[in-house]
């Protein structure tokens, strides 16, 4: 079950994201209803640990496995969706493909607990991130530059 919880007004929504980069391109992900870009990713799920939530995430979304390299950055947003304020909290990961793959844009679907995703995926060049309707915008310079340092940030469209 995925750690989702909400009142009234609120939802909190914990998530793990994985940064595939290879020749200065990154791996971004679009679900079929969303008009933007994102890292491939998905919930955590209860009991699960950020490490092991990004490894089965990566494994479901881009169709391989991968491993991890380091942790890059942590980013709390708050945000309006529909009819509720959402803070989300969202870990990000440097990933590794434990097989050779090719920077050439692909489609997916994927079985999400029953439901059927389309995922297309997009290889951007690092350097045109901002070009690009790529979420969370707050992410694009520290990927540009390819700075894999860890860092927390906080994003907030409600103040």
């Amino acid at each position: 079950m995925d750690i989702k919880l909400q009142n009234e007004e609120w939802k909190l929504k914990m998530r793990v994201a994985g940064c595939i980069v290879k020749d200065n391109k990154v791996l971004c992900a679009q679900m079929c209803e969303n008009k933007f870009l994102c890292l491939p990713g998905g919930h955590i799920e209860f009991g699960e640990s950020t490490k092991e939530a990004v490894i089965r995430e990566m494994k479901e979304e881009v169709g391989f496995d991968c491993k991890i390299l380091n942790l890059i950055c942590v980013i709390e947003s708050f945000y309006q969706a529909k009819d509720k304020k959402v803070h989300e909290i969202c870990y990000f990961y440097l990933m590794e493909p434990l097989k050779n793959i090719v920077t050439q844009d692909y489609i997916r679907e994927e079985n999400d607990k029953g439901e059927l995703k389309r995922i297309k995926f997009k290889w951007v060049e690092l350097e045109n991130l901002k070009k690009v309707d790529f979420r969370p915008q707050i992410l694009t310079d520290k990927l540009a530059q390819k700075n894999w340092a860890f860092e927390h940030k906080i994003y907030n469209e409600l103040k």
